[in-house]
C-alpha cells in the first residue's frame, strides 16, 4: 500500500527530492559554514571530506529525529503537527543553528590562542588527524545537527502531507531518506577540495584558520540577527 495517496512509491520521492534539494539548495547553504570550518581546522583534502561527512551524519540525525518525534506524537498523543508548529519550532531551531555556529567559532579561535606554536605545519597537521581520524568530530557533528534541526520547506512538505497516510515508523524513515538525497551532493567534494586549496598555503595556515573561525562567528551572528528580525515583523 502507498504510504501517500496517488503516488506510487512515496520512499522514491523522497529520496529524489532530497537529491534534487541537494543539488540545488543545500551545497549553497551549508558550504559557506562547513568551509569556513575547514579553513578553521586546518584540514586537507580528506580531512575536509571526513569534516563534510561527519556534518552531513549530523543533518542526517537531525532529519531522522524530526520525522520519528513527529510520527510517535502524531499518532501516540495525537499532537497536531501544522504549518503553524513547524514554523515555531523553525524559530527555535534557528536560534539553536545561530548558538552554536558563534560557540564552534569562538571555540576554534581559544584552540589557536592555546596553541601558538600551531602555525608549524607538521603540527597542525597532527592536531587535525587527531581530531579527525578514528572519532567523531563532535563539532562538524554539532554544527550539522543544529542545522538539520531547521527544517527545510521540501522536509516539512512531505512530512505534513505524508501523516495522515502513513505510520510511525514511516515518517522516520522518508526523513532519513530525504536527508539521504541532500547529503549525496557537490557538497561533499567541495568540502575536499576546500581543505585541498587551502593546505596548499601552509605559511599562511594560522591566518586562514583564524579568518574560517571569524567567519563562522559572523556567520552565526548574521544568522541570529536575521532570526531575531524575522521574528519580530
Amino acid at each position: 500500500m502507498s504510504l501517500i495517496l496517488e503516488v506510487p512509491n512515496p520512499y522514491v520521492e523522497a529520496f529524489a527530492v532530497g537529491l534534487l534539494y541537494g543539488l540545488v539548495f543545500c551545497t549553497s547553504a551549508c558550504l559557506p559554514y562547513i568551509a569556513s570550518y575547514i579553513a578553521g581546522i586546518g584540514a586537507d583534502f580528506r580531512k575536509g571530506v571526513i569534516a563534510t561527512l561527519i556534518y552531513n551524519l549530523g543533518r542526517v540525525t537531525a532529519y531522522a529525529s524530526i520525522g520519528g518525534l513527529i510520527g510517535i506524537l502524531s499518532s501516540l498523543f495525537r499532537f497536531v503537527v501544522n504549518e503553524s508548529s513547524i514554523s515555531a519550532f523553525q524559530q527555535f531551531s534557528s536560534y539553536a543553528f545561530s548558538v552554536v555556529t558563534i560557540v564552534i567559532g569562538i571555540s576554534i579561535l581559544l584552540k589557536r590562542r592555546s596553541n601558538p606554536h600551531d602555525c608549524n605545519p607538521e603540527g597542525n597537521k597532527n592536531l587535525g588527524l587527531r581530531k579527525l581520524s578514528g572519532k567523531l568530530d563532535v563539532r562538524a557533528f554539532s554544527l550539522g545537527f543544529s542545522r538539520g534541526l531547521i527544517v527545510c520547506p521540501p522536509l516539512a512538505i512531505l512530512l505534513l502531507y505524508s501523516i495522515p497516510f502513513t505510520a510511525p515508523i514511516d515518517s522516520f524513515v522518508l526523513a532519513v531518506l530525504f536527508g539521504l538525497g541532500t547529503a549525496i551532493s557537490p557538497m561533499l567534494l567541495l568540502g575536499g577540495v576546500t581543505g585541498w586549496l587551502l593546505n596548499k598555503a601552509p605559511l599562511f595556515r594560522k591566518w586562514i584558520s583564524i579568518v574560517g573561525a571569524g567567519t563562522l562567528i559572523l556567520l552565526g551572528i548574521a544568522s541570529l540577527a536575521n532570526t531575531i528580525f524575522v521574528a519580530n515583523t
